[in-house]
């Protein structure tokens, strides 16, 4: 069974053609909560959605609000929005991303996750640009 396990390991990826569907990749795009940039009915995500999907690049699939910090008392306020993709092609998709997420006005700090050769990457707006696969370990950005 390892033998046969190990060939299979040493052939080409299956091709969309050959099982019905595309091989995906996943991504997070992480946006920071803002005081007087509320998004409260969640139209940046459909934006997103709708960019991707017009691009034949992928899909949202999810999101949500995730907590920053504990304060002091033990309160943790929500810190920024997790915004997650389905991709087909990673640059392609940072491409696009790094134009719609600019186009929609996210703020400085917004982050593009992805993987690159094994190790996990973010860009990370600094306006007017994107720094482009800055290193990231155990989900934090390294600063």
């Amino acid at each position: 069974m390892a033998a046969l396990t190990a060939e299979r390991m040493a052939q080409p990826p299956l091709t969309p053609r050959a099982t019905g569907y595309a091989r995906t990749q996943f991504m997070v795009v992480k946006i920071p909560v803002v005081a007087d940039m509320d998004d409260l009915y969640h139209q940046r995500e459909d934006r997103i959605d709708q960019a991707l999907r017009a691009r034949g690049l992928g899909t949202v699939i999810g999101w949500g609000d995730s907590l920053g910090e504990t304060r002091a008392g033990g309160s943790r306020r929500v810190a920024y929005t997790r915004v997650d993709l389905d991709v087909a092609d990673i640059e392609a998709a940072r491409a696009a991303l790094q134009q719609v997420l600019a186009a929609l006005g996210t703020p400085a700090g917004t982050e593009i996750h992805y993987s690159r050769d094994g190790a996990s990457v973010a860009d990370v707006y600094a306006p007017p640009e994107w720094r482009l696969a800055q290193p990231v370990v155990r989900g934090l950005r390294q600063r």
